[in-house]
């Protein structure tokens, strides 16, 4: 392996602006080599991937987007069941097209974990995540910009892009009580995301003077499906709230129709996640709310696109609206 030799300064005593040629000059690799490295190609040995990569961070390299194309992370929790079909999985696709439309490489570590201290990376969005992932991308903050998707508690420092997952909850409550439900019940997701519904659902039903009652509002992380949706069943609701774009809704009314014997909306009404595509031929068509992904798809890519660049961004948090489509499930 090559040793990388001592950088020098320009004539004035202060370091001058690094380049890949000078990186290539530093490490003693060829500037193909290091092109390769910094672009996150292939047929290249792990030991120099890694001596180009820790010089590149000791000496704060940031190429000219002329010189190479900017690279992007798309992260996703490797626990996430959606990450290949579902909420991740459509974010993830909008987000690519969304990036690529602005010209910039996209990367898809398959374990960010393993993957992501080999890269030489501009910025990254993270899709999904949990504690674990959020503590590990800290050090990734210092050095580059990050956007994360649907994060409720972020830091003045954090940018972050989301959509109005509490007017979710709340539209959802309202539209059951307009259409003279009274036990409303919801069931599905887990997360920052599932309480901002919740919220919501809460307020629109104190606000017409029904009962709230927790028992009825079961997270995705109490139980399986079956066993939930039967305790709601159980317990009196006559409509049930399915939040998220990962099929919740459509499984929740196979569990009611063929295993439980009800009918969807007569015996029993249901609001769940637009599914573009499926929502609207299921059986009944599923009254849903949309959350606007290919919308913050771009949202996100714009911030990406001013940050690689050294430009400011005006509003480190963006939240996106969404709305209700009504068919017949209710």
């Amino acid at each position: 392996m090559k040793k990388a030799k001592t950088m020098k300064t320009n004539g004035s005593g202060t370091a001058k602006k690094i380049t890949i040629y000078d990186l290539a000059k530093h490490t003693g690799f060829s500037p193909g080599t290091v092109s390769r490295v910094l672009n996150n190609r292939d047929r290249v040995k792990s030991e120099t991937r890694e001596t180009i990569l820790k010089a590149a961070k000791e000496l704060d390299l940031k190429p000219q987007a002329s010189v190479r194309a900017r690279q992007i992370a798309i992260l996703t929790d490797p626990l996430f069941s959606d990450r290949v079909e579902g909420y991740a999985a459509t974010l993830t696709a909008h987000l690519s097209f969304a990036l690529s439309r602005r010209k910039m490489g996209i990367v898809l570590p398959t374990d960010p974990y393993e993957e992501l201290p080999g890269l030489f990376l501009d910025g990254i969005v993270v899709v999904t995540y949990d504690e674990k992932l959020l503590d590990f991308l800290k050090d990734f903050e210092k050095r580059i910009p990050i956007v994360y998707m649907d994060k409720f508690e972020a830091t003045e420092r954090q940018y972050c892009v989301y959509s109005d997952h509490y007017h979710s909850g709340y539209l959802a409550a309202k539209y059951f009580i307009e259409h003279g439900k009274q036990k409303l019940a919801c069931f599905g997701g887990e997360g920052q995301g599932f309480e901002q519904r919740l919220e919501g659902y809460r307020q629109a039903i104190q606000e017409a003077g029904l009962e709230y009652q927790n028992r009825m509002m079961i997270s995705a992380r109490s139980g399986r499906d079956s066993a939930a949706v039967t305790r709601i069943i159980r317990g009196g609701a006559d409509c049930i709230y399915v939040p998220g774009t990962s099929l919740q809704a459509m499984e929740c009314i196979h569990l009611l129709t063929y295993v439980m014997g009800l009918r969807v909306p007569e015996d029993i009404g249901i609001i769940g996640g637009e599914n573009e595509g499926i929502s609207e031929l299921i059986n009944p068509p599923l009254t849903a709310i949309e959350e606007p992904l290919s919308e913050m798809a771009e949202a996100a890519a714009d911030m990406l696109d001013d940050l690689t660049l050294g430009q400011k961004v005006n509003k480190r948090t963006v939240k996106m609206p969404v709305r209700m489509i009504e068919r017949n499930s209710v």
